[in-house]
């Protein structure tokens, strides 16, 4: 993988948590939590995953963790 198609799957996979989250909106409190922690959860895996795939080329990735814009934490 390049550093090109890493950074579109990276987005990708931010945008889509965009979504997901924001599709949460209308959940009662407790169940857009358990659900919130549950869709970062897949996030952080799959991240996970796509920084395995550059670690050799791109060492220093590893240790980012990305969120997505709207979560500043």
């Amino acid at each position: 993988m390049n550093g090109y198609q890493y950074l579109i799957e990276r987005n990708r996979l931010m945008q889509q948590l965009e979504q997901d989250l924001a599709r949460l909106a209308p959940l009662p409190p407790e169940q857009k939590a358990a659900e919130r922690k549950r869709l970062e959860l897949e996030f952080d895996h799959s991240l996970k995953a796509l920084y395995a795939q550059v670690a050799d080329e791109y060492p220093g990735e590893r240790r980012k963790k990305a969120r997505p814009i709207s979560d500043p934490r």
